[in-house]
């Protein structure tokens, strides 16, 4: 569908930007760092106003703007495996009052929780991080991903239980 008409295009634009922060949350969970995923929101935003005409049903919008997403954020991980050599940021943790032993044992669950997230196969990846990261419904991970819900619900179990399973069996090399 060509949208041809000013206002057609300004008033799709504006129903995609009710999705920004699950976008945002879509990113965040690619990337690991709210940087890069505040970057690579504006990057979905730019590809969506870009690609607009591609968007053949504008009842699909949300799956459509999702697709970008996922797609954004799994080049940029291709992207950014080359320039790892070089990192340019650091992550800064947040401000809190809690004792220092809480932040280390908060620190690493969650860096616990990125590397299980990390090793995932990219399909168990993908439905991990949409429906972990993004909230989207299975419904809406399905017409993301291209498959069934029912293997969206199988492989979002399988991936809870490996990322469950690898963050236990890191502790347990901790300890």
């Amino acid at each position: 569908m060509t949208y041809s008409n000013k206002s057609e295009r300004q008033e799709l634009f504006q129903d995609l930007m009710m999705y920004k922060e699950i976008v945002f949350q879509i990113c965040l969970g690619y990337t690991k760092n709210p940087w890069d995923a505040e970057d690579l929101t504006q990057d979905v935003y730019l590809k969506a106003y870009r690609k607009m005409d591609s968007l053949l049903d504008s009842r699909l919008k949300k799956e459509w703007l999702f697709r970008i997403a996922k797609n954004s954020c799994v080049d940029h991980g291709r992207k950014s495996r080359l320039r790892r050599v070089f990192p340019l940021f650091q992550e800064v943790a947040p401000l809190d009052q809690g004792t220092p032993e809480k932040h280390m044992m908060r620190d690493e669950s969650r860096e616990a929780l990125k590397n299980a997230v990390s090793q995932l196969p990219a399909k168990l990846k993908d439905t991990f991080i949409l429906r972990e990261y993004g909230q989207l419904s299975y419904h809406e991970i399905a017409a993301v991903l291209g498959t069934k819900k029912g293997t969206v619900m199988s492989r979002l179990n399988r991936a809870r239980q490996a990322v469950l399973h690898r963050m236990k069996e890191e502790i347990n090399d901790q300890t």
